[in-house]
């Protein structure tokens, strides 16, 4: 198979004289561009690098993760544990890497690791998340027991509650959530939740918009999780848009509405940044650049004459597109407005490139 272009740059660029802090930064940029655009044959090549100077080339381990195989995730693990720990020098997204290849004997490994420090039991708990985890159904209920209730706890040992085959673990992740844990480390609380399948759809729904989880906060780190969430569950920014919509014909608190269109707008952040939640079961494709911008820019009917100020925010339905309601609710010049305007010319921009990119493979 052939490299893609933007692999053969790095290990081009790679033997040339590059400043090591200019280097890191644009090695990050295109292997961004392998994630997206390449296949195994890439994986292949990029892992000598990778294993060459772990902390140096931490920006591939995405790349290896998604286009790798298990006996690449043999070799990494080879590479980078010495005494059944990782070595000191080694990022911990290795241990996320090895557990989505789906490399059951790292099982044991990544267990022993997540009661590290908060990446290294982070990436931990997202590797053991795509493995079986059969032997460790006990231990996973015995430390879900141990912690819950608590404000503070390890973030992501509850992605692993589905692995216990308890479902009572759904509605005792969402009290957990509600009445208990610190919003600074609910993160993995959300994505648990959402793991246990069409039947967390409503639960999921509506901690979405239930500002007593700040579900969509970009400080705490959840709107990430939340992102993820979204797409485990095929929760399309679509129907988030029509629930949007809906609460605000529905004439909720100002505030909340207000929270709720700041939440929409992070998401849709997330979805134009295209970013990789590193979740296997949260890559189904999403809509196209070309719909959403066609739902959300494109003006409908009516145009509303709402003050720019909060007062008016109820009849934010009777506007055209989202940039409008974004005005009327934040104020028009703001930060968030601002921003709606920019993710309006970010869309439009992933849209064209979508059509660039079809264009280009079906020559």
């Amino acid at each position: 198979m052939t490299l893609s272009p933007a692999t053969q740059a790095i290990l081009d660029r790679c033997s040339g004289p590059d400043a090591p802090g200019v280097m890191r930064q644009w090695e990050s940029m295109a292997a961004e561009t392998v994630l997206r655009h390449g296949g195994p044959a890439d994986a292949e090549a990029l892992l000598p690098l990778f294993v060459s100077a772990p902390a140096a080339h931490e920006a591939l381990l995405p790349v290896l993760a998604r286009h790798g195989d298990r006996r690449l995730a043999e070799r990494l693990l080879e590479a980078t544990v010495e005494g059944g720990r990782l070595r000191e020098d080694v990022p911990s997204g290795v241990l996320h890497a090895v557990g989505r290849l789906g490399y059951t004997p790292a099982t044991s490994l990544l267990w022993e690791h997540v009661d590290g420090l908060y990446e290294v039991s982070k990436d931990a708990c997202l590797g053991l998340l795509h493995l079986p985890c059969e032997e460790l159904r006990d231990a996973i209920a015995e430390a879900l027991e141990k912690h819950e209730g608590s404000a503070l706890l390890p973030e992501f040992l509850p992605v692993l509650a589905p692995k216990t085959e308890d479902p009572a673990w759904l509605e005792r992740l969402v009290a957990w959530g509600e009445s208990h844990a610190s919003v600074d480390c609910n993160g993995g609380l959300i994505l648990g939740i959402s793991l246990h399948g069409d039947r967390a759809r409503a639960a999921f729904t509506r901690l979405v918009w239930d500002d007593r989880w700040e579900a969509c906060g970009s400080g705490t780190g959840s709107a990430l999780w939340t992102y993820a969430g979204t797409r485990v569950l095929g929760l399309g920014l679509p129907q988030l848009y029509a629930d949007l919509r809906a609460r605000m014909r529905g004439g909720a608190d100002l505030d909340g509405q207000w929270d709720a269109l700041r939440s929409f707008v992070t998401l849709l952040r997330l979805r134009c940044a295209d970013v990789w939640t590193g979740v296997a079961a949260a890559e189904a494709r999403p809509e196209s650049c070309d719909t959403l911008y066609g739902l959300l820019f494109t003006p409908t009917s009516g145009d509303g004459d709402t003050p720019n100020d909060l007062t008016g925010l109820a009849d934010l339905t009777d506007l055209t597109d989202l940039a409008d309601r974004a005005d009327r609710a934040f104020g028009e010049g703001t930060f968030l407005s601002d921003e709606v305007r920019n993710l309006e010319d970010a869309l439009r921009t992933a849209a064209a490139h979508e059509w660039a990119l079809r264009a280009a493979t079906s020559r």
